[in-house]
């Protein structure tokens, strides 16, 4: 069931990447977590609370993530890293990047991806043939 309201991420976002960069091997762990709060749980993933409690029991001490967080201290990483996004092409969430070949942006259903992957499979056999 998708969430009654969705909140905004800017704070998600640089919590996230405090995990990432504290202790990679609990950041897939985090991630699950902060999607589980939106999507499951209904949580406010802007509230600086939600978001240390989720580390709660992670290598990375809750109290750093809340500081960062309430001080948006990696706000400017979060902008980089969208630019570079927007740079290479990616103007939505998700956007897929397939066979390093194409770029889909935004949400595609099955039958959109299913032809996609037939399509570029015709391209590679044509090349495999053709050189």
């Amino acid at each position: 069931m998708p969430p009654n309201r969705f909140h905004p991420t800017r704070r998600a976002h640089q919590a996230a990447l405090v995990v990432e960069y504290a202790s990679p091997k609990e950041a897939t762990v985090y991630h699950d977590r902060i999607y589980a709060s939106v999507w499951e749980d209904q949580l406010d993933i802007e509230d600086p609370e939600v978001l240390s409690e989720l580390a709660n029991d992670l290598a990375v001490p809750s109290e750093i993530i809340r500081r960062v967080v309430s001080n948006d201290e990696l706000w400017p990483a979060v902008v980089s890293s969208m630019e570079r996004a927007h740079e290479w092409g990616a103007t939505g969430t998700p956007t897929w990047v397939i066979d390093n070949k194409l770029m889909v942006p935004g949400l595609q259903d099955d039958d959109f991806f299913d032809r996609v992957i037939e399509r570029l499979a015709v391209i590679k056999d044509s090349e495999e043939h053709s050189g």
